[in-house]
């Protein structure tokens, strides 16, 4: 419920008219509690000591399982059975990889301690 109403802010806050938008919204609301928990348990630096080339190895490692992992006809996408993770983690990492990126990429990823090691890092070549 609480969600809903958060949702709905968001959505009115921003100006929003399309109803679709609110399943985006949802979505990424999930997302952000999902790069909360994460950053939890790997911390910031994880992220900052490979920095955009990171996230990209990241990413691609996600879109090739979903490749591996599809299966397709003509007029649909299919997946085989997963060992693993279900698809849908992996499309989620990739929208949350996608946020990682655009912060980095706005010189805003801050290490422990609060330092921006990123720049220190690339500033340093």
């Amino acid at each position: 419920m609480a969600t809903t109403k958060l949702r709905d802010v968001i959505w009115e806050s921003l100006g929003c008219s399309e109803r679709q938008t609110k399943n985006i919204i949802d979505i990424m609301l999930t997302d952000i509690a999902l790069f909360d928990k994460k950053q939890r348990d790997y911390g910031p630096d994880n992220i900052a000591k490979f920095g955009l080339t990171g996230v990209l190895v990241r990413s691609s490692d996600k879109i090739e399982r979903l490749i591996n992992l599809q299966t397709v006809s003509i007029d649909s996408v299919q997946y085989k059975p997963e060992a693993n993770e279900p698809i849908r983690d992996s499309w989620q990492d990739l929208s949350i990889y996608g946020a990682i990126a655009r912060v980095l990429m706005d010189n805003n990823w801050m290490c422990k301690g609060g330092t921006n090691r990123v720049q220190e890092v690339l500033h340093a070549e």
